[in-house]
């Protein structure tokens, strides 16, 4: 069986195992191309996070030593890494590829036969460089709170490159962006990459400021 044919299979057991509220098949960055990413909350009433999931998928006869390294390379921009290797003839994992995926702190996935997915080492959560992280989770469609740290979708929010300001944000219960003009200044490089130094507040944490601006909205 081919790679591409497990892929939707282990989406759906992503989704469900992990409690994604997003998954997408063949997502990455400049990095590389990650087969299987999942996104979720890890919230609580006073706070939390989102975690990343990336799970690179094998069919059995590739070489284990090989696959688990591309797999822990993902942890880059991947807080949780995992490797899904496809085992349809009842070999199970053996406990040296066990051990080794501890030594990498890689989580294991079995696909068994009918693509029947469970998971078999939890991985660790894992520090990935940051700046590797949104851009693989903007890649997916989403951005980071600067305020809240909560995800939410990168498309209809107020820009203010638009000629907008946070005042239209508030108006129309929008995100908002906008760009760090003073960086590109300090970090003296060419004036127009300032298009990249962007920041993102979530239409939660825009209505903070609708006290502020009362009678300045038009």
């Amino acid at each position: 069986m081919k790679e591409e044919d497990l892929y939707s299979s282990v989406a759906a057991f992503v989704e469900k195992e992990f409690n994604c509220f997003y998954v997408g098949i063949k997502k990455g960055t400049e990095l590389g191309t990650i087969d299987i990413v999942g996104i979720r909350y890890v919230m609580g009433d006073i706070g939390g996070s989102s975690e990343v999931i990336s799970v690179e998928v094998k069919p059995e006869e590739m070489t284990f030593l090989k696959c688990a390294g591309q797999a822990h390379a993902y942890s880059v921009m991947a807080d949780r890494c995992y490797l899904a290797i496809h085992k349809p003839y009842g070999r199970n994992l053996t406990q040296e590829q066990k051990d080794v995926a501890a030594q990498l702190q890689l989580g294991l996935i079995e696909i068994g036969k009918r693509k029947k997915c469970r998971v078999i080492v939890s991985s660790p959560e894992q520090r990935p460089m940051r700046a590797h992280r949104l851009s693989l989770i903007n890649k997916c469609g989403f951005v980071e709170c600067v305020i809240c740290g909560i995800l939410f979708g990168n498309k209809g929010m107020r820009s203010l490159r638009e000629r907008s300001n946070i005042t239209h944000a508030i108006r129309d219960a929008k995100g908002f962006r906008y760009w760090l003009m003073n960086l590109q200044v300090k970090k003296k490089g060419d004036s127009r990459r300032y298009v990249y130094d962007r920041r993102h507040m979530c239409p939660d944490c825009v209505q903070i400021f609708s006290g502020l601006t009362r009678g300045a909205i038009v």
